[in-house]
Order: structure tokens, then sequence, then C-alpha cells
């Protein structure tokens, strides 16, 4: 038999290294147009405090191809790279563990990846905060950061099948991804996808949210179905009251979270 230890590891490493320099080759396919031509011997980097090189060069300085300021952005910038990375490692890795001892649930697997574009996506605007110190989305974006954490900590959480398919699990998922879509619709995909009036890489980026979304409010029903079809004592839907609490609650809860997206 094969030994497969390592390949936990080599997957949670692969991925974290290999969505940046993807990321990179789609706005190189879309921005090409934009980009200049830079020669290395003449250009020069005049907005650094010189912490970095200190004596061994200051002032204004030659090419780099990478050069940071010693600030407290800067430390934001990269304590929060170092926590998205180890957090994607170990997911990943433990996604792997459980294909590799028959334990995993393939739909969470599934939601998991799908996912992987949102988060992004946050690292990626969280970045441009700092860097840029342009604060006006922040609460926004915090906001969808935060119950799209929610999401994925629940969908790691059934990835195995060790862990119970229970209604208020699968409706903490299935009421996120509504509060996603409906935030989503009357913030930017209207507009940008049905009446097309969005570039191509807006339309592509907001697809990338609402498809992951969508199939987050499908797959979770379709799985709590099955699972309600597998336990022999599950009362018929119209007689279950609990089952009808959880929904009437979750169903409140999206439409606070909505009130509040929409303040923010």
């Amino acid at each position: 038999m094969v030994d497969a230890r390592w390949l936990p590891s080599a997957c949670g490493s692969l991925i974290p290294a290999l969505i940046p320099p993807a990321h990179i080759a789609v706005l190189w396919f879309f921005w090409q147009n934009y980009a200049r031509y830079v020669d290395k011997r003449f250009c020069s980097c005049s907005c650094w405090d010189t912490v970095f090189k200190g004596p061994y060069e200051s002032g204004i300085a030659s090419y780099k191809h990478m050069y940071f300021n010693a600030t407290q952005n800067t430390m934001k910038m990269w304590l929060l790279t170092v926590i998205s990375i180890i957090s994607l490692y170990e997911c990943i890795k433990q996604l792997v563990i459980l294909v590799l001892q028959h334990r995993v649930r393939w739909t969470m697997v599934l939601l998991f990846v799908l996912s992987i574009f949102s988060h992004y996506y946050a690292w990626w605007a969280y970045i441009n905060y700092y860097n840029d110190e342009y604060y006006e989305q922040w609460n926004h974006q915090l906001f969808f950061t935060i119950t799209e954490l929610m999401s994925t900590v629940m969908v790691m959480h059934l990835a195995s099948t060790d862990n119970a398919v229970t209604s208020k699990k699968i409706l903490c998922i299935v009421g996120i991804a509504l509060l996603h879509i409906a935030a989503s619709s009357f913030d930017q995909f209207i507009m940008n996808v049905i009446r097309g009036e969005g570039y191509a890489h807006q339309v592509v980026r907001d697809l990338g949210f609402m498809i992951p979304d969508m199939l987050q409010l499908i797959i979770p029903i379709w799985l709590f179905r099955q699972a309600r079809r597998e336990c022999y004592t599950t009362k018929p839907f119209h007689r279950d009251r609990n089952l009808h609490k959880d929904i009437v609650t979750m169903l409140f809860f999206v439409f606070v979270l909505f009130a509040i997206c929409s303040i923010l």
C-alpha cells in the first residue's frame, strides 16, 4: 500500500501557492492593454522609507521587484496574509485527510472549493484597503467576510461524515447563502450581469460570487432532504414543528442581517 501521509501537507501547500499566480494571470488577461513597459535600468522607487535596506541603499532606489515600508499597515498586511495562508492550508489538509480516511461528504468539499474565491477576494480587498489607506467599503466587506466565514466553518464541520446533518447546521449555510444572494442582487449583480452594464472582469467577478451562493443554497437543502429520508424517525415536514421554528428563526436573522448590510 502506498504511503500517502505526505498528500495532505502537499495539497495544503500547493493550493495557497498557486492561487495568487492564477489571479495575476487572470488580471493580465483582462487588463493587459493597461500594462506599461518598465525599463528596469532607469526605473526607480521613490516612495519608500529606506528601512528595508538601511545604509545599503537610501534615498531614491533602483528598480525593485518588491519593496515595502516599515509601517503599521505593512505589519497588518503581513499578519493578514500569514493567517489566511495557514487557514487555507489547514482546511485543505483536513479535507484531504477525510478523503483518505473515507469519511468525507463530497458535497461539502464542493462547497468549500467554491468558497475559496470569495475568501481570496476578501483577502485581496483588505490588502488593497491597507495599501491604499482607502476604507470607505471596509464595513461592507467585513460584513460579507464574517458571514462567509460562519458558513465555511459549518461547511468544514459537515465535511466529516462523523458529524450529523441537522436542520440548524444546514439552515446556517442556507440562510447566509440567501443573505448573500439578496445583498449581491441589490448591490451589483443585477446592474453588472443582468443589465449587462458591467465590464467583463466585473461580470466574471459577480458570477464568481453568485454561482457559489446559489449552490450553497441548493446543495445543503438537497443534503438535508437525503438525511431526513435515511432517518426512519423523521416526522413529515408539515408535522415537524421544530423544523418550522428553525426555518422561521433563520428567515428572521436573514432579514435582520440584510437590514444591517443595507445600512453599511
